[in-house]
C-alpha cells in the first residue's frame, strides 16, 4: 500500500487530503510478475466546527438516578407495614402493563410514611413472553427492560425507606421464568458461578433484581410463599380469583387467621369473628389493589388489538391502591388506600403524584 497526504488552506479551514493504492503481483505461465492496481480511494478531511464534539455522535443511556430520602422515622405505638403489589412490570414494544403513576403513588407513601416494613404480595413483574398466552412479536426483549424496571422501583423503595424490612413474596408470575426454563432447559435453573456454591443462581429473579444488594427478603416458592407479619397475620401471594370482590371471605372461611393477599387486583376488605375457647376471635382478610394498569393493557384473557396493532381498551373491574396495616404481636388494624387517578388520601392528607 502507497499513501499520500497534502494539507491546504481552503476557505479559511486546513484541509488533509489523503490518496491510498492498494496494489498485488501476479506472474504469468513465463514467470514475468505483472503489478495490478486494486483499489483507490481519496479521502478529503477537515476540522470539525468547534461546536461539533463526541457527545455529537456517541449518545451515553441515562443513568438510573436515585434520591435518598431525609425524612426520620415518625413515632408509633404500633408497627406499620405496607403492602402492595401486582404492579405487572412489562412492556409491549414502548407500551408498559405497569402504571407510572401508581408505582410513583406507592413511593409517595413510602417516602411520607417511612413505614417499620414494606411487603410485596407478588406479581410485581408480568414476564408475558414466558407466558402460557399466544405469543406476540412485540413482547419479545421486552424481559431485560422489565427486570431493569423491578430493579429501580425497588432501589427507589430502599432509598425511601433506609430502615425499613422490604419484604418481595412471589407469586405466579415470579415463577413463569422458572416453569419457562424447566421446560426445556432445567440444567440451567440450579447454573452458578464456578465454586461459588454459597451464591445464589444466576437465572433467579433474586439475583437478576439484585434484591441482596437492596436488603430485600425474597420468599419464594408460590403458592405457599408467606410472610407472617404476627401469629394472627400472614403475607401471601393467593390464588383466589372470584368476581365481585368475594375473594376476601373466601379467604375467611379457609383459615382461623388473617390473609392479606395479591392477585385478584381489587382492593377488598373483610372480617369474620367467631367463638373460641377463649371468648371469640376476629381476623381480617385484605386485598391492597393492583399498581398495573387497569384500562386492558395488561396481557390476559380479555386482552386484545386491533389490525393497526394497538391495544383495545378496556375497563377492568380492578382498582389501584394499597394497604396500611398497624399491628402489634396481638392485634391488627387494616386500612385500605384506594388511588384516584394520580391522588389518594393518607391519614386524612391528600397527596398528588
Amino acid at each position: 500500500m502507497e499513501q499520500s497526504k497534502s494539507e491546504y488552506v481552503k476557505d479559511g479551514n486546513l484541509v488533509s487530503e489523503i490518496d491510498g493504492t492498494w496494489q498485488t503481483v501476479t506472474k504469468d505461465n513465463e514467470g514475468n510478475a505483472h503489478i495490478h492496481t486494486l483499489h483507490k480511494h481519496s479521502v478529503k478531511t477537515r476540522p470539525l466546527p468547534p461546536d461539533v464534539g463526541e457527545k455529537t455522535f456517541v449518545s451515553r443511556a441515562a443513568p438510573t438516578k436515585i434520591s435518598p430520602t431525609r425524612r426520620k422515622r415518625p413515632q408509633r405505638h404500633d408497627e406499620l407495614t405496607l403492602v402492595m403489589g401486582d404492579a405487572q412490570i412489562g412492556f409491549r414494544g414502548v407500551e408498559a402493563f405497569h402504571d407510572e403513576t401508581a408505582m410513583s403513588m406507592a413511593q409517595i407513601a413510602v417516602r411520607e410514611l417511612m413505614p417499620d416494613r414494606i411487603v410485596f404480595v407478588g406479581d410485581m413483574l408480568d414476564l408475558a413472553s414466558m407466558s402460557r398466552f399466544e405469543q406476540r412479536n412485540d413482547w419479545a426483549n421486552s424481559t431485560q427492560a422489565s427486570i431493569d424496571r423491578y430493579h429501580s422501583f425497588l432501589a427507589q423503595t430502599r432509598a425511601n425507606a433506609p430502615n425499613a424490612e422490604i419484604v418481595a413474596i412471589s407469586g405466579n408470575h415470579e415463577m413463569r421464568m422458572d416453569k419457562y426454563i424447566r421446560k426445556d432447559a432445567a440444567e440451567l435453573l440450579g447454573l452458578r458461578r464456578a465454586n461459588a456454591e454459597k451464591e445464589l443462581a444466576v437465572l433467579t429473579l433474586r439475583y437478576l433484581v439484585r434484591m441482596d444488594e437492596l436488603g430485600i427478603q425474597n420468599i419464594d416458592g408460590y403458592p405457599n410463599a408467606a410472610y407472617w407479619l404476627n401469629d394472627n397475620l400472614k403475607a401471601t401471594h393467593g390464588t383466589n380469583v372470584a368476581k365481585g370482590g368475594s375473594n376476601a371471605a373466601k379467604y375467611l372461611k379457609e383459615a382461623d387467621t388473617g390473609t392479606l393477599y395479591g392477585h385478584t387486583h381489587r382492593v377488598e376488605t373483610a372480617y369474620r369473628t367467631f367463638a373460641t375457647r377463649a371468648g371469640y376471635k376476629t381476623i381480617v382478610a385484605a386485598s391492597p389493589g393492583a399498581l398495573a394498569r387497569i384500562t386492558g393493557h395488561v396481557p390476559g384473557f380479555h386482552y386484545s388489538v386491533d389490525d393497526q396493532g394497538r391495544t383495545v381498551p378496556k375497563a377492568e373491574d380492578w382498582q389501584q391502591g394499597l394497604l396500611l396495616v398497624e399491628h402489634s404481636d396481638t392485634n391488627e388494624h387494616v386500612t385500605p388506600v384506594m388511588f384516584h387517578g394520580d391522588t389518594m388520601s393518607l391519614f386524612g392528607k391528600r397527596y398528588a403524584a
